[in-house]
């Protein structure tokens, strides 16, 4: 290896190292150059060859052995002895004490349905004789019962009592209102209206309520039996 020097700053300075001269322009030279890279490759394919002369080692394994297939018998369990089943002995029968009434067979004679004949001719045959006939009972009579219904109630020929008519609204009156309402009235024994409530509207529940107002405020009923009454009120323009 060569050595080279310069001056730097009034001090010199040699190298060493080829390498650094390399590094250095005024030392690179064409010649070197080549050099170097042929070396290069050189050194490269030297490793490569020396690699693929020492290939991997390959690692083989022993393959397990084969066991022999052992076959399996299949032994069934002992049979169980078999039980035999108890016999039971014969129970003693209950002697019939009372013997069996069997129906009297008599001679039937039958007369044939036909003006031809004006005898009766025997007939062959077993016949139950009955000793007496019953007939069955009859099914007691259906009764229809219909429950009871309101009495429709007319206050002018209802003789005792109060039953004025009930005023005519002055808004129906306005709007010209008209229709049929249907009061269901309910009395007690002293008289009193227990229940009066509107059965069938008018349409109109202004004249519903004037309806219905005049019986609960005004009508009196005379005492006597418990009454259900129904009542239309007509509201009628005239």
């Amino acid at each position: 290896m060569g050595s080279s020097s310069f001056a730097e700053g009034g001090r010199a300075y040699a190298l060493s190292s080829d390498l650094s001269r390399l590094c250095l322009p005024s030392e690179f030279k064409e010649p070197h150059r080549r050099l170097a890279w042929m070396n290069s490759i050189c050194v490269l394919f030297l490793v490569v060859g020396l690699v693929g002369l020492k290939p991997p080692k390959v690692v083989v394994r022993p393959l397990s052995k084969v066991e022999d297939v052992v076959p399996v018998i299949f032994t069934p369990p002992p049979e169980q002895p078999k039980t035999e089943p108890e016999v039971k002995p014969d129970e003693p029968q209950d002697p019939q004490d009372t013997p069996v009434e069997m129906p009297q067979v008599i001679r039937v004679v039958a007369v044939a349905d036909s003006p031809a004949v004006a005898f009766a001719v025997p007939v062959q045959g077993a016949v139950a004789a009955v000793a007496e006939v019953r007939y069955a009972t009859p099914p007691p009579p259906q009764v229809h019962y219909s429950p009871p219904q309101p009495t429709k109630f007319d206050p002018s020929a209802a003789g005792d009592g109060t039953y004025p008519p009930p005023n005519y609204p002055s808004v129906a009156l306005r709007s010209r209102y008209q229709g049929t309402v249907t009061i269901e009235i309910r009395v007690d024994g002293t008289g009193n209206i227990t229940s009066a409530k509107v059965e069938k509207t008018s349409g109109y529940g202004v004249l519903d309520e004037a309806a219905l107002s005049v019986v609960k405020n005004r009508w009196r009923f005379p005492p006597g039996q418990a009454r259900w009454y129904v009542w239309p009120c007509q509201f009628v323009l005239q």
